[in-house]
């Protein structure tokens, strides 16, 4: 009777903890569901890439297999974003919303694993809701782009639990390869996950005691039952470094110095810990500064070696020190910028794993220093409720500033200094919005933090083109495709520019050149020169320059098969110079695949008048009013070929 109650005490504690986490990562993230994209890696990622906006199917399903788009190989979170993409279009909320159903189910797994490795059930549901409502979090779960880091979690934490499971019992191998094919999961929705293998030595040393001593003789079996995780860590990892040098995402010596590279590591180590216990002045993107502060070197190399001392020499009466802060200054390795990838200099994403470890030493030391002074249990839960009731207001500001580009860019702006990349996406928002006086002026600053900076000239060239400042948007264009040759976007732009101003060949070399820089990412980049191809065979048609026009509308179709506008261009164009017969063609091909728009019709028509066949002209005309009554040009050309 005594141990059915306590099963049923133990199950209702459960559910309480399960549904108290629900309920504070819905308190926190629920205002979500309203909030849009932001122009940062939202666009690379979902609403600008076609190949996830257009939801699941078959070449998209192999485009994500196969893609190293962003610098990354991670297969699964590209799926993820489609699914989302078919379920739910371009709807932001949709695709929030799963980012905090996964941080969800992330908090109760992370309860369900700690309880499973330490039996230590309050302590277990504490790290859980530091992990819930800890604001440094806010970026992984509200920014879309990130849905990597909540399904990469995901399946750390079900690899672990798996790996707890045959622990207990090693004559059962099936939870053991769970465990393997789970890790391979994470590592392709995110190669961060690379130190699963050592980060599960130490839990063999704390929470499941498989030895005591570290010798090569207790270690070496440990390492041989973990040579496949290894092994997909070696292969993650020399995936990874391939597709972030094809992107061009990892920084040269020359770029960024080794010695700087190791400062800021140094300087970022003891940010993190400071985040950790202080989350303010969060923002999204921190540029990488070498004008570092020596005085700060100092101070963070004492402290990280003090804190590295003090948990090798309790490595024995207090393990949890030691794994705590060894799982925290071991998952940060990847990212902590010796190898350098991108100008950040640190991240809040990247202590969506790496702060379970803190949690865990600091919770546990707490939990001793109570029991040691046998504070009363109420204090205890009043002391856990404050920290969690800051955590939670901290956090639900901090998310309140991702419901836009500009509120997020804002807030950062606030809280970091020569901030180029986030006042040139300011800028690209501003310039979206018809802002174009504020667009202007982050612009101009993002180009003074950083003057060699090709992206921001670009962006500039886009406010003034707007602005009809075609000289000053040129000389933008120029600058930018000086400092980046290959900068597909800028050429493009430039050959808009040069088709205002009626320099059609100008513009046509400038968009070969895009062309041929944009080879490796057709499929991506490639769309963007759309507009460049139909402004700039607009402009040819106006010059009746019609066999140019003809090559930039092909060109167009090429991009985008389906556009029936080119289509019927393409064919008007061709019409105009003595082809009449393969415009007519083209037209017939575009009825046949969709029949219910007008303007092919109206131009079907136009040349049938103009080669004097007025009954088939007017049958045409007569089509197209069927479709919309109100297609003015239509009644117009109908009354012309009556007459």
């Amino acid at each position: 009777m005594t141990k059915t109650l306590d099963n049923s005490i133990a199950k209702r504690n459960r559910l309480f903890v399960f549904a108290g986490l629900a309920a504070l990562c819905l308190i926190i993230y629920a205002q979500t569901f309203g909030f849009d994209f932001i122009n940062l890696d939202d666009n690379e990622y979902v609403y600008e890439n076609p190949f996830v906006s257009g939801g699941v199917n078959l070449v998209n399903f192999k485009w994500a297999l196969t893609a190293f788009h962003s610098s990354n190989w991670h297969p699964l979170t590209w799926l993820s974003h489609q699914l989302d993409a078919s379920f739910f279009g371009l709807n932001a909320g949709g695709h929030h919303a799963v980012n905090v159903v996964f941080h969800i189910i992330n908090s109760i797994l992370l309860f369900v694993v700690v309880n499973k490795l330490t039996n230590a059930f309050w302590k277990s549901a504490f790290v859980a809701a530091l992990f819930a409502v800890h604001p440094a979090h806010v970026e992984s779960v509200a920014w879309i782009a990130e849905r990597k880091d909540v399904l990469s979690t995901l399946f750390w934490l079900l690899t672990i639990f798996f790996y707890i499971r045959w622990t207990k019992n090693v004559g059962d191998k099936k939870f053991y390869w769970l465990s393997i094919v789970l890790f391979a999961l994470g590592l392709a929705s995110k190669p961060m996950l690379v130190t699963m293998p050592f980060t599960l030595i130490l839990l063999d040393y704390w929470a499941l005691e498989r030895f005591e001593k570290w010798n090569l003789p207790t270690l070496l079996p440990l390492i041989k039952e973990k040579i496949p995780y290894f092994l997909l860590t070696i292969v993650s990892a020399v995936i990874t470094i391939f597709a972030q040098k094809s992107g061009g995402a990892i920084q040269t010596i020359e770029t960024i110095s080794l010695s700087d590279r190791l400062f800021n590591a140094v300087l970022a180590y003891a940010k993190y810990v400071v985040m950790f216990f202080y989350p303010a002045n969060l923002g999204v993107w921190y540029p990488f500064d070498n004008n570092f502060n020596y005085a700060q070197i100092i101070i963070s190399i004492v402290f990280l070696l003090a804190a590295t001392v003090v948990c090798l020499w309790q490595i024995k009466t207090r393990k949890y020190l030691f794994v705590g802060w060894f799982w925290f200054l071991g998952t940060l390795v990847p990212v902590i910028g010796i190898l350098q990838v991108g100008r950040q200099s640190l991240a809040d994403r990247y202590t969506y794993i790496s702060f379970i470890g803190l949690s865990i030493a600091f919770v546990w030391l707490f939990a001793e220093f109570f029991e040691r002074f046998k504070l009363d249990k109420k204090v205890i839960a009043a002391v856990c409720a404050v920290v969690l009731l800051a955590f939670t207001a901290l956090a639900f500001r901090q998310t309140s500033f991702w419901q836009t580009s500009e509120t997020i860019y804002v807030k950062t702006l606030a809280v970091s200094d020569k901030n180029y990349l986030v006042k040139n996406n300011l800028c690209n928002y501003l310039e979206k919005k018809n802002r174009l006086a504020e667009a202007t002026a982050q612009c101009s600053a993002a180009i003074a933090d950083d003057p060699n900076n090709a992206i921001a000239y670009n962006t500039f060239g886009t406010v003034q083109l707007k602005q009809n400042k075609l000289a000053e948007a040129k000389t933008n264009f120029d600058k930018a495709v000086a400092l980046n040759p290959g900068f597909v976007l800028a050429l493009a732009n430039l050959a808009v520019v040069q088709t205002n101003s009626g320099d059609i060949e100008g513009a046509k070399e400038n968009l070969n050149r895009a062309i041929a820089a944009d080879k490796d990412r057709k499929f991506f980049d490639a769309n963007r020169l759309v507009d460049a191809y139909s402004s700039v065979a607009v402009a040819a048609m106006k010059q009746k320059k019609y066999g140019q026009a003809e090559d930039f509308f092909k060109k167009s179709l090429e991009l985008t098969p389906n556009n029936l506008d080119f289509r019927r261009n393409l064919a008007l164009a061709m019409h105009l110079q003595g082809k009449s017969a393969d415009g007519i063609k083209i037209l017939e091909e575009a009825i046949r695949s969709n029949p219910n728009f007008p303007e092919i019709y109206n131009t079907l028509g136009l040349i049938y008048a103009e080669q004097n066949r007025r009954q088939e002209a007017v049958t045409q005309f007569q089509k197209a009013l069927q479709i919309n009554p109100n297609f003015a040009p239509a009644r117009a050309n109908l009354q012309k070929a009556m007459q």
